[in-house]
């Protein structure tokens, strides 16, 4: 079943202007990063440059929906919630990237971020960790005050812990902590 505000075009659009984005922060990157003295170890990361593309079919909630204000609607419930994003790695730690989702009220949003990405287990280089922050957009009234810093017209500020596993270069999945909200189980593909 499809919600009633679900959009197609809507999607398409939001994809579009993410892929944009995430051009133009490579390529600011890459101008600012980049010299000719930096070219071949650059090109030497095994990581740098790589885009990812990922999808969160699934989000834990760690309690039912409660309401929190007088706007927000009786017998509040979580929706489905889904995510699809992509992110590149700028050089062998940080990555920038975004992603859009419907939020646990069946909301369309967005999540534009940059971040870090350590491998603390030197004896197991596939387990790796994730800390990213950046603008959320999409938590809107009744529901502007689920996230912590948050605007009436949607508009706030995220950040996301995340720990991961690599199952071989191309494939991995990792657990993204939402907060207090929950645990999102994400898919990712890496590019060669």
């Amino acid at each position: 079943m499809v919600p009633q505000h679900f959009n197609i075009r809507a999607i398409f659009v939001h994809i579009a202007c993410i892929s944009a984005l995430l051009t133009g922060v490579s390529a600011l990157a890459q101008s600012t990063t980049t010299t000719p003295a930096t070219t071949s170890t650059v090109a030497q990361n095994s990581e740098a440059g790589k885009w990812t593309v990922f999808v969160a079919p699934y989000t834990f909630h760690f309690s039912d929906a409660t309401k929190e204000s007088t706007s927000e609607p009786d017998g509040i419930k979580h929706s489905y919630v889904w995510l699809v994003g992509a992110e590149k790695m700028l050089d062998e730690k940080y990555f920038a990237g975004a992603s859009f989702f419907s939020n646990s009220f069946g909301q369309p949003s967005q999540y534009v971020y940059f971040g870090a990405k350590w491998r603390p287990a030197d004896t197991n280089p596939k387990l790796f960790t994730k800390l990213s922050g950046g603008i959320i957009h999409g938590y809107k009234p009744p529901y502007d005050k689920k996230i912590p810093i948050n605007t009436k017209s949607g508009w706030g500020l995220g950040v996301v812990p995340s720990i991961g596993w690599d199952f071989n270069k191309n494939m991995s999945a990792q657990l993204n902590l939402l907060g207090t909200a929950g645990l999102m189980f994400q898919m990712s593909f890496t590019t060669d």
